[in-house]
């Protein structure tokens, strides 16, 4: 597993390197009571929670919701920034926590570089044509209570811990035990706008779409006991009582494992030289909070921190490393390090991990950056933090 640490020579900067490249670029979960009609669908008619039969239209940049069972929601999430298309997905109630589970990706491999989730323009022949537009098919976990078992289940499968080999078999039989569904959406109809930079095959500015969600006859309510939860860390506080500097003075190893500080350290250096105030929220979407962190370690330099990364408590109480995947050089046709020289910085944002670093303009000195700020936005796609957006936000007028 990489976290994230990457070296830029000279005066420039360490940026933590960020380990399915997302196809699935969406914006962050919108808060919402939904009914049993679709929304963002004007003109839709409203149907039964129970109907997992359906046909309906949505139109570019808007987010379709559909409840299709007792407190579950189908979406339609679009695309961030200017990019074209959207992510299917399946969650377990429509408030924020809840929508950033995903009932399909608790169930699904790690899906890199498959794009059967995402709806894009057709790379060939006419989109009037259904033939050209392909089918999504998936599997998903039916109802609220199993989606949140099977989520945490399949974080302790997929993640680093204490767990022993046995436990985590364990885990992975009671993840394969907990019943599942199938779906599949085929797109009957499209208007595409001209393609432009970003959508070099045409822009979605409309789709008709029917959806077929096949239930299996009966969940096992037994699974949703089967991932308990347990804090035996910090005494009873969960993960904001561990004192992480102790933790990564030890375990740096384990969090990176491409950074050899017993190596790199010069004797009677300590290989974590300081950690800031960790920041805390619920970033893969379990309830539970996640603990993002900035650490400055032997090898840091004028660019300011050289490792970050993100620490999730395990139901065993043992810390684990979720995986970030690494930064692309190019990310919708710009170069994502462009006038940076580090000092990046952590925050959380609506339920996302954002790295945000200064943009420099060219010859300021490296104290005072003068261009503003670039926001790299991170989504959890169920199995690692994804880039999902980049930001570049001006400087405020009182700083020109």
């Amino acid at each position: 597993m990489r976290m994230p640490l990457l070296l830029i020579p000279a005066s420039l900067i360490f940026i933590c390197a960020l380990p399915w490249i997302a196809c699935k670029k969406t914006q962050p979960p919108v808060q919402s009571s939904i009914g049993a009609a679709a929304r963002a669908v004007p003109g839709a008619a409203a149907s039964s929670a129970s109907d997992a039969r359906f046909t309906r239209e949505v139109r570019r940049g808007e987010t379709f919701e559909k409840s299709f069972a007792s407190n579950m929601i189908f979406r339609l999430e679009p695309d961030a920034g200017g990019d074209s298309g959207w992510s299917i997905r399946i969650a377990p109630g429509s408030d924020v926590a809840a929508a950033a589970i995903d009932c399909i990706g608790a169930v699904a491999e790690p899906l890199h570089g498959n794009k059967n989730l995402v709806i894009e323009p057709p790379a060939g022949g006419s989109p009037k044509n259904p033939g050209h537009w392909r089918a999504h098919e998936f599997d998903f976990v039916p109802d609220a209570a199993n989606c949140k078992a099977a989520w945490e289940l399949m974080n302790i499968v997929n993640y680093p811990s204490k767990l022993s080999d046995k436990e985590r078999e364990e885990a992975g039989d009671r993840l394969g035990r907990i019943p599942r569904g199938h779906g599949k959406l085929t797109i009957v109809d499209s208007r595409l706008a001209a393609a432009t930079a970003a959508n070099e095959h045409g822009v979605i500015e409309w789709l008709r779409f029917d959806v077929d969600l096949s239930l299996p006859a009966a969940a096992a309510p037994a699974a949703a006991q089967s991932a308990g939860k347990t804090e035996t860390t910090g005494a009873g506080k969960g993960i904001r009582g561990v004192d992480l500097e102790k933790f990564l003075s030890t375990h740096h190893g384990e969090v990176n494992a491409e950074l050899d500080l017993e190596t790199a350290c010069g004797e009677g250096q300590r290989a974590i030289q300081s950690v800031a105030p960790a920041i805390y929220g619920d970033l893969d979407g379990d309830g539970q909070e996640e603990a993002a962190f900035v650490a400055f370690t032997c090898l840091s330099g004028s660019g300011g921190a050289d490792l970050f990364g993100v620490l999730k408590m395990m139901p065993d109480g043992k810390l684990a490393a979720l995986p970030i995947e690494p930064m692309p050089k190019m990310f919708k046709g710009k170069n994502t390090y462009e006038a940076l020289r580090g000092h990046m910085n952590l925050e959380i944002r609506d339920g996302r991990l954002v790295e945000t670093y200064p943009i420099y303009e060219g010859g300021e000195a490296n104290c005072c950056p003068e261009g503003g700020q670039r926001r790299f936005v991170h989504r959890w796609d169920g199995h690692q933090f994804v880039l999902d957006d980049m930001i570049d936000v001006p400087p405020a007028k009182g700083d020109q």
